[in-house]
């Protein structure tokens, strides 16, 4: 008998996965929360401690969810001390609470740095992707061979929904990231890449690997500099570094640029985040060229918000005027979601039948959901699909969600265009499980 978390999966191939009813599908989605607590209760240490502690059983409901959601912090909730001091048994101790990763599956004797046990995790079979590391730690968050299969399969049905590009390899292609690394959007733009992009004809922005070393080192001399505890050695060698990166990342993108400019009347594909694409049409603009100038079956790739407000207000806009009418994805998302969630012709952000959203107050505490009408709230979620993790979410980001029909004529949730931020929850929430990593994922690990 199928699953009804199978179910909802194979509705990525099936045509409009977002057009249809909504009693349905919550009822489905439902079932599903079922299946996906039981299997990760008994391979996740921290989420069956959570069960454990809010005394949830079972799921009869979308409220019973609630208690049970990670905060983004719990993914990277390790001492830094496991990565500074090569304490790699203990890291992956850690690791092994928070994802369906077993401490005998991957081999860590002889690891050398972060890289390394990355990429030791990867030869195991487990994919594990990072977050942003301004702070010097990073998010770590696992996926599953059958994780990556079904972000592929999204991306080959569902990319420039409502109306999907059919996946032909007939662009010149550029990607404004390094050549591979543990991010999500780096294999997105390599999928993405390989399936419309011709053999031979992908250009990046650098032939190296983004190296999770280097990001986490750099991260932490800012947190130093920010708190006012950093050397004036220090200080010199995170000057000395990001002037050095920046020229060699500039010296790049001039390269790409031209190349750009030069068949920009030809079918293209361009990838990068938000502030890459930014500085890619202020690079263009300088060099003559003008609005609307590309060609129409152009594809261009672009995400990551407007994190600490460095683009202009109108930015998406500005992005619009410039690349004209070429094929663009337009999506919310963060990294832990699998796929997005596809703005529809109203411009409003269609949610995927495998991520059931949960709208709550700003504390991250009361359910709001309702059957009918707009929710205004913290933005959390359980992404049913999930293998390599618990799917269960409380993200920063403040929305408005219609849980009606959409103007459209699909059927609802949807998340309205206008996403701020709360920030995150404090570290006295309970949602990041603070009491419980010290009873009893710190004391797992040092075991």
């Amino acid at each position: 008998m199928t699953s009804a978390r199978e179910t909802i999966r194979s509705f990525v191939g099936s045509g409009d996965p977002f057009d249809r009813p909504s009693e349905e599908v919550r009822a489905l989605q439902l079932e599903a929360a079922r299946e996906c607590f039981g299997e990760h209760r008994e391979r996740i240490p921290l989420l069956r401690r959570r069960a454990d502690e809010t005394g949830v059983k079972e799921i009869r409901a979308e409220g019973d969810i609630v208690p049970l959601l990670f905060s983004h912090t719990s993914y990277k909730s390790y001492p830094l001390s496991y990565i500074t001091s090569g304490h790699w048994d203990r890291l992956l101790r850690w690791y092994s609470t928070v994802s369906v990763v077993e401490t005998g599956e991957v081999d860590v004797d002889g690891v050398t740095d972060i890289d390394d046990w990355i990429g030791r995790l990867d030869a195991a079979g487990h994919r594990l992707y990072i977050t942003s590391g301004t702070s010097g730690k990073v998010s770590f968050l696992n996926s599953t061979a059958a994780d990556r299969d079904l972000l592929g399969r999204i991306m080959a049905n569902l990319t420039c929904w409502p109306d999907p590009l059919p996946p032909e390899r007939v662009r010149r292609g550029y990607i404004l990231a390094p050549a591979s690394g543990p991010m999500r959007s780096i294999d997105g733009f390599r999928m993405h890449a390989d399936l419309f992009v011709k053999e031979g004809e992908l250009r990046l922005l650098t032939e190296d690997s983004l190296r999770v070393s280097e990001l986490m080192h750099s991260g932490l001399l800012r947190k130093k500099m920010v708190d006012g505890t950093a050397t004036p050695q220090e200080v010199k060698e995170f000057e000395n570094a990001s002037g050095e990166r920046e020229g060699v990342m500039q010296a790049a993108l001039d390269g790409l640029l031209d190349d750009i400019a030069e068949h920009r009347r030809e079918p293209l594909f361009i990838a990068g985040m938000n502030n890459q694409q930014w500085a890619l049409i202020q690079g263009l603009r300088a060099r003559g060229v003008p609005d609307g100038e590309f060609h129409p079956d152009s594809l261009v790739l672009a995400g990551g918000g407007n994190k600490n407000q460095v683009l202009p207000a109108d930015y998406m806009k500005q992005f619009g005027d410039f690349f004209g009418g070429v094929r663009r994805v337009r999506s919310y998302g963060m990294t832990e979601l699998q796929g997005s969630c596809p703005s529809c012709e109203k411009g409003n952000y269609h949610i995927p039948p495998w991520v059931l959203p949960l709208v709550l107050d700003e504390p991250g505490e009361r359910l709001l959901n309702e059957d009918e009408g707009v929710v205004e709230g913290r933005f959390a979620f359980l992404d049913l699909s999930l293998e390599g993790r618990w799917g269960g979410l409380i993200s920063g980001d403040r929305v408005k969600v219609d849980f009606s029909a959409c103007a459209c004529g699909r059927t609802g949730p949807t998340v309205l265009p206008d996403v701020s931020r709360y920030g995150d929850l404090g570290g006295d929430d309970k949602i990041t499980c603070a009491a419980t990593l010290d009873s009893y994922v710190r004391g797992m690990i040092q075991a």
